[in-house]
C-alpha cells in the first residue's frame, strides 16, 4: 500500500471514531514520515498492519504520537522487534 492511500485509509478510520466536529485531515500529515519509512524499508502487509494498530488506538481525544507509530513500525518490520540497522558505525 502506497503512504497515500495508507494516510487516506486511517483518515476513514478516524472519521469513524471521532466526533463528526473533531474529524479532520491530521491522520493524513501526523504519520507520512512513518508511512513513507514502512513504504521504503517494509512489505505491504506491514503497511497494513500500522494502519490498523494506529487505528485500534484512535478514539474521540487521543491519537498515537509519530514516536508510537515509528516504534510499532520498526517492532513490525523486524525480527524480533529490535529496530532496524543500517550496518555503519558501531
Amino acid at each position: 500500500m502506497r503512504p497515500e492511500t495508507a494516510a487516506r485509509q486511517l483518515t476513514y478510520i478516524a472519521d469513524t471514531r471521532y466526533d463528526e466536529d473533531s474529524a479532520s485531515h491530521w491522520e493524513e500529515y501526523a504519520y507520512a514520515d512513518v508511512f513513507e519509512y514502512v513504504y521504503e524499508n517494509g512489505e505491504r502487509q506491514h503497511m497494513t498492519d500500522l494502519v490498523a494498530r494506529i487505528g485500534d488506538e484512535l478514539r474521540d481525544g487521543y491519537r498515537p504520537t509519530s514516536d508510537d507509530a515509528q516504534m510499532f513500525a520498526d517492532s513490525l518490520m523486524t525480527e524480533g522487534g529490535r529496530p532496524l540497522t543500517d550496518g555503519g558505525k558501531k
